[in-house]
């Protein structure tokens, strides 16, 4: 992880952050956000946040009325997956590899939402993930899931390229 984490110093030093810190502890694998987690729709669109936004409206619309309440968890976010764990019991709520996550936005008319989107490979569907955000601003959160895309871009780069090396070395014969 160390060595990753030198080949990434130059994303962290973006002078548009606003949370650096996010993507250090992203990098040294201990980013956490206090969230409640809603639930998850299946969507046919997977990366347009305006059916994702349609097809929550009737939960998000049951949690602002009390009709039901968000899981009190905590997100995890890495350079390999999200992990969204229950805060009391610790039991695990939901882990996707950051690979399998195709979309996320935090929503332009609630600002309390982010989104996630990723495929469900043992049913052949899109899922889409509503986490309420309570203590911060949804775009950290989205900023963090970004960061988190980008170190497993870097990743995929890095290990492809030491593939293309390792075979490119190689004598036949």
């Amino acid at each position: 992880m160390t060595n990753y984490r030198r080949n990434c110093e130059h994303v962290v030093n973006d002078t548009n952050n606003r949370w650096p810190q996010d993507e250090i502890s992203i990098l040294d694998g201990n980013c956490s956000f206090n969230v409640g987690y809603l639930g998850c729709v299946e969507v046919s669109e997977p990366t347009n946040s305006k059916i994702c936004r349609e097809s929550f409206a009737k939960l998000y619309q049951e949690y602002k009325t009390g009709m039901s309440h968000p899981y009190s968890a905590i997100l995890w976010i890495t350079g390999y997956e999200l992990r969204i764990v229950e805060k009391k019991s610790k039991k695990l709520i939901l882990a996707q590899t950051i690979e399998n996550v195709i979309f996320c936005a935090s929503a332009t008319d609630n600002a309390d939402q982010l989104f996630y989107t990723s495929r469900d490979f043992h049913n052949n569907r899109w899922l889409c993930y509503l986490i309420i955000v309570t203590d911060f601003l949804s775009d950290r959160l989205c900023r963090a899931v970004g960061f988190a895309f980008k170190v497993c871009l870097r990743r995929k780069t890095i290990r492809e390229g030491s593939a293309a090396n390792t075979t490119g070395t190689r004598s036949i014969g």
